[in-house]
């Protein structure tokens, strides 16, 4: 197998992931604006519920491949892990539609939508299709195969956009979108069937008690924590959705979408967690913490310049992101950006490769709490923007605990664990210059000849060249060490 870098497959599943970033914000663009308030609060909410049911009855399975399928001895072995992962992922997704359908009007009775019935076939078969298309991720990640995995995520999402366009052109309404969006998901996790066969060497319908119950001891502890942390995570649009119109509930769901800035953070993840998994089996698990730890600050670096950036032009970025009908939700859009620097890498995955999944498990239970009390609390006190306020605090004190047991495990203390310093020295400078550059534009009449948007896109410039100018040197010794460090 072809030797590759840990910087150099982060790289290149960070370009995939920006390309898709673009190509399925677009989407998001062209449907908030070809939607009516109703209809995109009527689509968030059918993709809130099916988030929660494939979370809460899932078992964690979707989270083993990468823990199963890194540590396999042999070709055997993983195409026999895959053959069970993919037979009952496929009979539990299906189940799970199924269960949907029998729960529509229960669920048109909580959000007071009688709409959502008419997208049955929807509830049946998006689970099955995003929990199979999923997969193909760390499969590839897995198998060194980092460059089709770019191909197939830059297909998928330009499927989507061009059959939005497609819609749009031919003169089709809501329905017919919704329609073709779940065609055109199904079509592709048949392909990552078919794919997945053709590069583990062949996988069969298998069913294998043992190896399920092996699968279930490692992954029920962290389905357990995927589903408390979904719960979390939408417990703020579940309340919305409760107390709120519809309307108001699609101007909520976009204004507390996490920009998927995080890319970053997530391709060092899918990257690393496999051999962070292999480094500490082998015995080596302080040296899998500083890979982690050099990886979460240049992951931080970068998400934190675009984190300050966003926030500061905030208004532009909604309007040019969701139209000037979402503009009411900015306040929740700034708090929600607010949370992507928390995001800068995966705080359990040290635990994860070791094997610590119960852990992760009380921390998400505990967030979980936090964000049950906090929520109507806050909404109590703050209205419309409380809960998002809610979920920054709980995800803030959740970060903290799991790098505390992060360093349990380790035998690295938590001053050493997450690179607190520079963080620090990094939010300041950030936070300096968002004041110095929010105040240029106040004071510059630029937006009266080119306008507010290229305004804000022609400072942002700027501001990263300086950022990134003050920082460089830093950056490429950070880069050489990560990379040094995989190959020791």
């Amino acid at each position: 197998m072809k030797k590759t870098s840990l910087g150099g497959d982060a790289v290149r599943l960070t370009f995939s992931k920006a390309v898709t970033l673009c190509i399925s914000t677009a989407t998001g663009m062209i449907l908030s604006r070809f939607c009516s308030l109703e209809e995109y609060g009527t689509y968030s909410s059918i993709l809130l519920v099916i988030n929660l049911f494939v979370s809460l009855l899932m078992l964690g399975l979707p989270n083993s491949i990468n823990y199963f399928l890194a540590r396999a001895e042999d070709d055997d072995e993983k195409r026999h892990f895959l053959s069970v992962y993919y037979t009952a992922g496929t009979v539990l997704s299906l189940a799970i539609g199924l269960l949907l359908v029998l729960s529509v009007p229960l669920i048109e009775k909580y959000f007071e939508n009688d709409a959502i019935s008419r997208f049955w076939y929807f509830l049946a078969l998006y689970p099955w299709a995003t929990v199979i298309s999923s997969s193909i991720e760390n499969v590839l990640v897995v198998y060194r195969r980092v460059n089709l995995l770019m191909i197939c995520k830059m297909a998928s999402s330009a499927a989507i956009l061009l059959s939005l366009v497609a819609v749009q052109l031919l003169g089709g309404g809501f329905s017919v979108y919704i329609a073709v969006f779940a065609a055109v998901n199904c079509l592709y996790a048949l392909i990552v069937y078919f794919m997945t066969h053709r590069i583990s060497g062949g996988i069969k319908a298998v069913i294998d008690t043992g190896m399920i119950k092996r699968i279930l001891v490692f992954s029920l502890p962290i389905g357990l924590s995927t589903m408390v942390g979904t719960l979390s995570i939408e417990i703020d649009k579940l309340l919305i959705g409760a107390l709120m119109d519809t309307d108001q509930l699609a101007i909520y769901s976009n204004a507390a979408k996490e920009l998927p800035l995080t890319i970053v953070s997530a391709s060092i993840t899918a990257v690393l967690l496999p051999r962070a998994a292999v480094l500490i089996k082998n015995g080596k698990t302080e040296r899998a913490v500083r890979l982690w730890n050099v990886s979460t600050e240049l992951s931080f670096i970068i998400i934190a310049l675009f984190t300050a950036g966003i926030f500061t032009f905030a208004e532009d970025v909604v309007t040019f992101l969701y139209s000037a009908k979402y503009l009411p939700g900015t306040a929740v859009f700034r708090i929600y950006t607010l949370i992507l620097p928390i995001r800068c890498t995966y705080f359990g995955l040290i635990l994860n490769s070791t094997g610590q999944t119960k852990k992760i498990l009380l921390c998400s239970i505990v967030n979980l709490v936090l964000n049950a009390a906090l929520n109507p609390l806050f909404y109590y006190f703050f209205g419309f923007e409380g809960p998002a306020a809610a979920s920054f605090l709980s995800i803030a004190l959740l970060s903290l605990l799991m790098l505390k047991f992060t360093s349990d495990v380790s035998g690295v203390s938590y001053s050493k664990v997450f690179p607190w310093k520079i963080s620090g020295v990094i939010i300041l400078l950030c936070a300096g210059m968002s004041a110095a550059f929010f105040y240029i534009k106040k004071l510059l009449p630029l937006q009266n000849v080119i306008g507010e948007l290229p305004e804000s896109l022609l400072l942002g410039l700027i501001w990263s060249a300086v950022y990134f100018l003050i920082l460089r040197k830093r950056i490429k010794r950070k880069w050489k060490e990560i990379n040094s460090e995989e190959e020791a």
